[in-house]
């Protein structure tokens, strides 16, 4: 479990935060991975690292896999929630047993419904539970107001997620202009095709090039100094997390009209076509246009898809 890397692992861990807060025992666990197995970017919440799948049987309380599940018996009906984009065909059986006498959420209305079809169930058989952003970022200060339009791409450096829409849309005219300060955050370097993409981007004189924000306080504050946040994706998104955070934090987003990122509009959303580096320039356009967010858009914001929220409906469908 890698802090900074996706939004299953923002999901789970601010579930167990709040699970604890409201007094519910919870806890990660890890197999096969010893004290390796990510603890040390979560420190506050409880880790515990199994040696083998079959020690999940041994564990009380409800079992909730996320994304994919062992074949292991559990003292309750276990849950799965798949954050997870669809697999392709061939894991269509592997998959189907993952599901196989549990629970299954996924995470929006556009997810569920892929699912369904993904597994051959009825949809009714899929509970919804959204995604939702920390009150951190809800609660964080902005910075003041900049005279030059602040954007930050803070995706994974990976093609599904735009990059390359991004690269190309910087290369007009319009984005060389001293009005707009873009950055791109150094995220999934965890894997080669983020380091491949670093490697490229070394020297970038179009853009500044962020670390990677690996605590929610961290990536609240960058987000509480940027403008616009884009999530070009080519591929359709089950949710999208940051969407959501960046909105809480003051930011207009600008993403693509693909997937479950339509459900994340907390007010401040702009969805344009993907794969279209003028759309997405022409969604910048439009958000400087709107303005600066203001204090009660802000709170409209805020007051959507909370973290309160999703851990009630997680509850409920888990009966705990």
């Amino acid at each position: 479990m890698l802090a900074g890397t996706g939004g299953s692992e923002t999901y789970t861990a601010g579930h167990v935060r709040e699970l604890r807060r409201r007094g519910i025992d919870a806890q990660v666990v890890t197999i096969g991975h010893g004290i390796k197995d990510g603890r040390q970017d979560f420190r506050d919440i409880p880790f515990v690292a199994l040696q083998d799948a079959s020690d999940i049987s041994e564990l009380t309380g409800k079992v909730v896999f996320v994304n994919k599940a062992y074949p292991v018996t559990t003292k309750q009906k276990a849950a799965i929630i798949f954050h997870c984009s669809i697999p392709k065909q061939s894991d269509r059986g592997r998959y189907k047993s993952f599901a196989e006498g549990k629970t299954i959420i996924a995470t929006s209305i556009y997810s569920g419904q892929q699912w369904a079809l993904y597994l051959d169930i009825p949809y009714s058989k899929i509970n919804i539970v959204l995604p939702f952003a920390d009150p951190i970022f809800g609660n964080v200060k902005r910075s003041k107001e900049s005279k030059t339009t602040r954007i930050l791409f803070a995706g994974r450096l990976h093609p599904e997620k735009g990059i390359y829409t991004i690269l190309e849309m910087m290369h007009q005219k319009d984005m060389q202009s001293s009005d707009y300060k873009t950055s791109l955050l150094m995220a999934g370097l965890h894997v080669e095709t983020g380091r491949e993409i670093a490697r490229m981007l070394k020297n970038y004189p179009y853009a500044q090039l962020l670390s990677a924000q690996k605590t929610v306080p961290s990536m609240a504050r960058l987000l509480a100094k940027t403008d616009i946040v884009l999530m070009p994706s080519v591929f359709a998104e089950p949710f999208g997390m940051l969407s959501v955070e960046a909105q809480h934090a003051g930011c207009r987003v600008i993403a693509s009209n693909v997937g479950g990122l339509p459900e994340t509009n907390c007010g401040l959303l702009t969805l344009v076509e993907p794969r279209s580096p003028l759309a997405l320039l022409t969604g910048i356009k439009q958000a400087v246009a709107l303005g600066p967010v203001t204090k009660k858009e802000r709170q409209y914001a805020i007051e959507k898809v909370t973290l309160s929220e999703s851990l009630d409906d997680l509850l409920e469908v888990i009966r705990i």
